[in-house]
């Protein structure tokens, strides 16, 4: 039985496709903690902007110098379906590539390579231009964000194309998984010990569209907050428009539906919004952010922003500046545009990247003064929390509060507790900093 380790770079959505894999594979290989202790190393690779590119290259050459000769070495995902025959050219180190329209087949062409057969090397399975893969029936899959949380990727793909994106030349367009499919893999997730489910899709509002009959996202809410054992379901990366949508607001009626949302607003300026192509302009970018305010839950809300794209002037980030003064956002993350080869927006001229990058950093150290301000509201206050692991090196457990994602929004810092993962605790709130609180039971 082969020994496998694993290494998932990029999304979160990448992060599910890891678990998958891992869910077909187990029986017939087994996995291994460190690359020295493998038979076969595996990077499951990023490729929607420059800098996530270099990571899974740097990451594949230095794998790839270290590897023993009865090694082999595999490149999943995002970089081997986007650029196949030039990666495998680039880089000989790598045995075979597998695309992201092929992770399906990575039983047999593991079992292939391994067995000695169809081995040779930089061999490259991915179809030609876009498309992803979708398990046929729900897996048994464990979740690897090391608590009681999980990520449901109900939709892979996306229908629009904006200047800048280019997760549709990778992954093609939206496809949704049914709701019965999502809601039995959904039961074994919380079986298996997840309390919280991350709901996740490049566009998460506009799930069960292409479905037939079409299916309402808040179909599917309320269908998982029937099941025995979640706590919460939590609403990641819709498109902005969605807070326009009847039935908007309604979703934070659903039991378990937490009051938080993600909602990438991109740009704030009406001519730079326009040539990333979002559909929406600046005016209706402030009312949407002000319907969510305005949501009788109190829902947090996270966007992020693009900075240095084609047509961002300073006058345009002066604006995008004063508008995440006055918003108030919970939580923020900032990008610096990358030009990527196909889409629109490559091409043409746009701010220098030191400039975009610079514009990134003001940005993130204003959102880091208001995180604090609107977190130390906080102290005092009495809040649900998720406890999920015990910090070895603080010897303090860690949780989040319903307002934090897990990965990218801070933690509850739990002192005196005496708890385990998966427990939902009242903490009371006695400090904070800029984006983590500490909290007794």
């Amino acid at each position: 039985m082969p020994k496998l380790y694993f290494v998932t770079l990029g999304c979160a959505k990448n992060r599910v496709d890891t678990e998958w894999l891992v869910a077909l594979l187990r029986g017939s290989a087994e996995l291994v903690d460190a690359p020295e202790k493998a038979d076969v190393l595996l990077v499951n690779t990023c490729a929607f902007i420059e800098d996530a590119r270099e990571e899974s290259v740097d990451l594949l050459l230095e794998l790839g110098a270290k590897k023993r000769p009865d090694q082999r070495l595999v490149a999943l995902g995002c970089l081997p379906q986007r650029y196949g025959g030039d990666l495998a050219a680039s880089l000989p180190e790598v045995d075979l590539l597998v695309g992201t329209s092929r992770l399906g087949d990575l039983p047999r062409l593991l079992a292939d390579a391994t067995g000695g057969r169809g081995a040779e090397p930089g061999a490259i399975h991915a179809e030609p231009g876009a498309g992803s893969w979708l398990p046929d029936a729900p897996l048994p899959r464990v979740s690897t964000l090391g608590g009681p949380a999980a990520y449901l990727k109900v939709a892979e793909g996306c229908d629009r194309r904006c200047a800048y994106c280019a997760v549709p030349l990778i992954r093609g367009n939206r496809r949704s998984l049914p709701l019965s499919h999502l809601v039995e893999e959904a039961r074994l997730l919380v079986e298996g010990g997840a309390r919280e489910l991350n709901l996740i899709a490049q566009d998460l509002s506009s799930w069960g569209r292409d479905l037939s009959p079409p299916a309402r996202l808040i179909d599917l809410a309320r269908e998982l907050s029937a099941l025995p054992g979640l706590s919460w379901i939590r609403l990641l990366y819709l498109y902005p428009t969605a807070v326009l949508e009847p039935d908007f607001a309604e979703l934070f009626t659903v039991p378990r539906v937490v009051p938080y949302v993600d909602l990438p607003l991109q740009h704030v300026s009406t001519s730079v919004l326009a040539a990333m192509g979002r559909g929406y302009d600046g005016p209706t970018a402030r009312e949407v952010v002000r319907m969510v305010q305005k949501l009788p839950q109190h829902v947090h809300l996270r966007t992020t922003f693009l900075v240095g794209h084609p047509g961002e002037g300073d006058a345009e980030f002066a604006e995008l500046e004063a508008f995440v003064k006055e918003a108030g956002f919970h939580h923020l993350g900032v990008f610096a545009y990358s030009p990527e080869e196909g889409t629109r927006a490559f091409g043409q001229p746009c701010v220098d990247r030191e400039v975009a990058l610079a514009r990134r950093d003001r940005l993130m150290a204003l959102q880091q003064k208001i995180s604090a301000r609107l977190v130390k509201k906080l102290k005092g206050r009495t809040l649900q929390v998720l406890v999920e692991h015990f910090d070895r090196e603080s010897w303090v457990w860690a949780g989040r509060h319903a307002g934090q994602a897990p990965e990218v929004d801070g933690a509850v810092i739990l002192t005196n507790c005496d708890c385990r993962a998966g427990d939902f605790i009242p903490v009371r709130v006695v400090d904070t900093d800029a984006y983590d609180l500490v909290g007794a039971p």
